[in-house]
């Protein structure tokens, strides 16, 4: 079995949500590499952080009381190294996991910054809020459409500050304005949010 055979048989038994799944991953890595155009990244390290990033988040993998960074970290050291991925570059991807959260100080290397970014900026604009309502009712913290909204002005608050390359950045303010023209909109249409479905 090829690598991105590998990669795909874990995203088809990991009853993964599809605001974290395949899709979520292309997405990342594709935006990692737009964001980077202008560096020489590692592909390969690329790629295999941003397919593996959320794994210990899906119900297959996932662990009680355990931060899906560290689990999903735990998933692909072992993943790789049934894979006989090049051991040199196991601990640039396993660091690029660790600290893709919009929570963690970004990585040393390059991938683990842009795949960093990516993932943020995944949770902002139009995508993100696409992500924010197919959510709900399958997040503790988002129950009700009311939750999602009120994650969608935090996120639109405070995510961009979050985002740590100028390219990054120039997308999250993109990407903030669409959340925020959306959410006046909603504001509008349902009398101040009293009035949400």
């Amino acid at each position: 079995m090829s690598q991105r055979e590998d990669i795909l048989h874990i995203f088809e038994k990991s009853g993964a949500h599809s605001a974290w799944g395949l899709k979520h991953c292309t997405r990342v890595y594709l935006l990692s590499k737009d964001l980077s155009q202008h560096l020489s990244l590692d592909e390969e390290i690329l790629y295999i952080a941003s397919m593996l990033h959320d794994t210990g988040r899906y119900p297959a993998y996932a662990r009680p009381n355990m931060d899906h960074t560290l689990r999903s970290k735990g998933v692909a050291s072992n993943l790789l190294q049934r894979m006989a991925f090049p051991s040199t570059k196991i601990p640039i991807v396993l660091e690029a996991i660790e600290t893709h959260m919009y929570y963690s100080e970004p990585g040393r290397s390059d991938e683990a910054i842009y795949l960093r970014d990516a993932d943020i900026l995944d949770n902002l604009g139009n995508i993100g809020l696409m992500k924010l309502f197919s959510l709900i009712g399958h997040d503790d913290l988002i129950r009700t459409p009311e939750d999602a909204l009120e994650r969608a002005r935090t996120f639109a608050e405070a995510l961009p500050n979050k985002v740590y390359t100028k390219a990054g950045r120039r997308l999250a303010v993109k990407r903030r304005e669409e959340m925020l023209r959306f959410l006046s909109g909603i504001k509008r249409q349902s009398s101040d949010f009293a009035a949400i479905l």
